[in-house]
């Protein structure tokens, strides 16, 4: 017990420290129940505390789930991440300029397709109020007429890569991104709190977007309390922090072949396998001195910040997550609670 003090001490000294914006912090090994800890406000300096059950942006931690989505319908024989993408897109075929024809989903899961970062400007501008489902296909027909840059298999950092994966798994389901994450993912596998978007509870934190460094809370109704709808796939997942380390627990239990209703154990693996620059199919994947291999991705949409680790060799999940941009505060955190959790 003394180990689990000293996680709760740890975060209750960071809390601390950083009091003026919310932070929650959790953690599963094996298939425990995720222990969760929070503090702070919903805003700045605030008088709303934020409840353990809070759910909480997560950013581009949301390229896992539309990476699992992907592999899900793999196993069920309906796509094919080696297949040039055209196949899935033939009633855009005309449209579309060869370099984006010919891409597989594994380069756009793996950040390899050499597609632009993100959407041009004034595109997103246009579009920023858009409907998700008419948004994607309306940002992506602004793009895909024209060549891409660059050499396939190199790596670069894709949130328009994402989007596309999202349209075409829209395409071969016959539902919206959304819908199908619900129920593929969300609804069989009990993440009750997913949902899109800034949270809109009450007792939710609220993002603090930043003007000449102030920083300032965001409403969830207000327009710019998050990127724009159509960019789901590459990021506009929320759910309490319980359900992202429920989240990390079906990957790591799946990779060790005990969650086959989930992903199969070789699913899991591939999306655990780097392709290009330590990033598999959603996850990056790199070796720590002192924890051995950890699966991990961070999130942001600039107001937010979350980060979710798994160790294999641990059986270990943690997650945490703070409503202000601090990457480099949270990272550390992240990584000074590793240490401190008890061990099986």
């Amino acid at each position: 017990m003394a180990q689990e003090k000293s996680f709760s001490e740890a975060f209750h000294d960071f809390s601390e420290k950083h009091s003026r914006f919310a932070i929650s912090a959790s953690y599963a090994l094996g298939e425990g129940e995720p222990v969760v800890m929070t503090a702070g406000p919903t805003v700045k300096n605030g008088s709303i505390m934020v409840p353990n059950d809070a759910r909480w942006h997560i950013g581009s931690i949301s390229k896992s789930f539309t990476s699992t989505l992907v592999m899900r319908l793999v196993e069920k024989g309906q796509l094919d991440l080696d297949a040039p993408i055209e196949r899935y897109l033939s009633r855009y075929s005309d449209q579309m300029h060869s370099d984006w024809k010919a891409v597989s989903l594994r380069n756009l899961l793996s950040h390899t397709a050499r597609m632009p970062s993100n959407a041009p400007g004034r595109i997103t501008e246009e579009t920023f109020d858009d409907e998700a489902f008419e948004g994607r296909r309306t940002v992506l027909a602004a793009m895909w007429d024209k060549p891409l840059k660059g050499e396939i298999g190199r790596f670069e950092y894709s949130n328009t890569g994402y989007v596309l994966a999202g349209l075409i798994i829209e395409e071969v389901t016959g539902q919206t991104w959304e819908d199908a994450i619900r129920t593929e993912i969300a609804q069989p596998f009990g993440l009750s709190s997913l949902g899109f978007g800034a949270p809109q509870e009450t007792d939710a934190p609220r993002g603090h977007k930043s003007t000449f460094g102030f920083k300032s809370p965001v409403e969830p109704q207000e327009l710019v309390s998050d990127n724009p709808k159509w960019m789901g796939p590459a990021g506009t997942i929320h759910l309490s922090m319980a359900d992202l380390a429920r989240w990390g627990q079906l990957h790591t239990s799946a990779c060790s072949g005990h969650q086959p209703e989930f992903l199969t154990q070789e699913s899991c693996q591939i999306m655990q396998s780097p392709v290009s620059s330590d990033y598999g199919l959603g996850w990056v994947i790199q070796n720590s001195d002192k924890t051995g291999q950890v699966v991990w991705h961070n999130g942001s949409n600039t107001m937010w910040y979350a980060m979710l680790i798994l160790v294999p060799d641990r059986n270990l999940v943690v997650a945490t997550a703070t409503n202000v941009f601090k990457p480099e505060r949270i990272d550390e955190l992240t990584q000074n609670l590793i240490a401190l959790v008890p061990k099986k």
